[in-house]
């Protein structure tokens, strides 16, 4: 289905500038203890005594088994009608169209909008950043949109003025994978869907222990705290480490902004593996960041893997090339994501209660090597069991 194209008028191909030479600042938690006898540091490299027993080790491998499997629909909400919906037009925005899972996700919310009807549905395409998502927000509130998805979780509290002036029009924001389900729902914005962000953390130090046979090692998060989930995916690391082997893991982390993935983060990680070159887990808190890292890593002769977030198919496949030092990546599927989304819009445009935001989310599916060639599978390894499931809930649709 063809789409109608909005962009930013101020959109510049900023991932295609060279890569800058400046390295981000390291924040160290914890102290790993000295090694007393001469030998390398306990933590850098998964030597010295374990600090996780088996039987815990035991009980993690059964998580990420169990994590692994492909996930099945289950309705979130009622069926509800969707015929009032003909001739309203929704403005669909991802946090950036850089990110290639976003950017499918934000298009395809677009083809299910004018597939109820909404036939005069736009997409907004953007190089991310707050300044690009006002243009984006104010040009649906001048030219009378009657709803707004906001894709891959744009903070809501950084368009507060924009947030108001869209209430006020009468106009329905959703923000689509906004935040972890721990959290509040925004009262910025009319709904919103989220995700187990946190929980892709938890299993990547999970599979990380693991592959250290449970003996303390160095970890580094890349953050993009201008994105919600960012923060709280931090700080999940460090707790996870800290529960599972106490001060005997260093957890440190870099902030790099998602407009400067290509720019930034490959020089921002190799100072940082040359800082610290017993660092032997990776923390991507988005796999966009992929491309940039690996490079980093192959070059630094340090034997250390990624555990991301994010699910998109183009780095879950490369898992599957040895070659490439990915552990897991863990997420849901940008489709699914589609879907859920959607159906929390349309509720609210059709006059009905959203669904709460703790459960307003698509399934997760952890990736690892063993399972990574399944993502060539149906609709990316998830199946289609979401695709009639949603269709049976949107009553009185035109026919497609």
């Amino acid at each position: 289905m063809a789409h109608r194209v909005i962009r930013s008028p101020r959109t510049r191909r900023r991932f295609a500038l060279p890569a800058a030479a400046a390295a981000l600042a390291l924040v160290t938690v914890g102290c790993a203890p000295a090694a007393d006898d001469g030998s390398a540091s306990a933590s850098g490299n998964g030597g010295g005594e374990a600090v996780v027993s088996e039987e815990k080790l035991a009980e993690l491998r059964a998580e990420i088994e169990e994590a692994m499997a492909q996930p099945q629909f289950e309705p979130q909400g009622e069926a509800f009608s969707v015929a009032g919906l003909a001739g309203k037009k929704i403005l669909s925005m991802p946090v950036t169209s850089q990110l290639e899972g976003c950017d499918r996700m934000a298009r395809t919310v677009v083809d299910l909008a004018k597939s109820v009807g909404m036939t005069e549905s736009t997409y907004f395409q953007n190089d991310g950043g707050p300044d690009a998502w006002v243009q984006g927000m104010n040009l649906a509130i001048n030219q009378g949109y009657d709803g707004v998805a906001l894709v891959c979780g744009i903070d809501p509290a950084a368009l507060a003025p924009q947030m108001e002036a869209a209430r006020e029009a009468g106009i329905a924001v959703v923000d689509m994978h906004l935040a972890d389900v721990s959290e509040e729902p925004s009262d910025l914005i009319a709904a919103q869907t989220n995700g187990q962000f946190n929980r892709a953390m938890e299993l990547g130090v999970a599979q990380a222990l693991i592959e250290s046979e449970g003996r303390p090692i160095d970890a580094l998060i890349i953050t993009s705290n201008e994105n919600p989930p960012s923060i709280g995916m931090e700080q999940t690391v460090k707790d996870t480490f800290a529960e599972l082997c106490g001060d005997a893991c260093n957890v440190e982390s870099i902030n790099i902004p998602i407009p400067g993935y290509a720019t930034e983060l490959t020089s921002a990680l190799s100072s940082a593996l040359v800082a610290n070159p017993d660092i032997r887990a990776v923390f991507p808190v988005f796999d966009g960041q992929t491309p940039f890292v690996l490079p980093a890593l192959k070059a630094s002769n340090v034997d250390a893997k990624t555990y991301a977030f994010g699910a998109d198919r183009t780095f879950v496949a490369l898992m599957s090339d040895p070659e490439n030092p990915m552990g897991t990546d863990m997420g849901p599927n940008f489709d699914w994501m589609s879907y859920t989304g959607a159906d929390q819009l349309f509720r609210v445009l059709a006059g009905q209660d959203p669904i709460p935001s703790d459960q307003a989310f698509s399934p997760y599916r952890l990736w690892t090597p063993d399972n990574a060639d399944e993502v060539k599978g149906p609709n990316d390894g998830f199946g289609d069991s979401y695709i009639e499931g949603y269709r049976s809930l949107w009553l009185d649709a035109p026919a497609s």
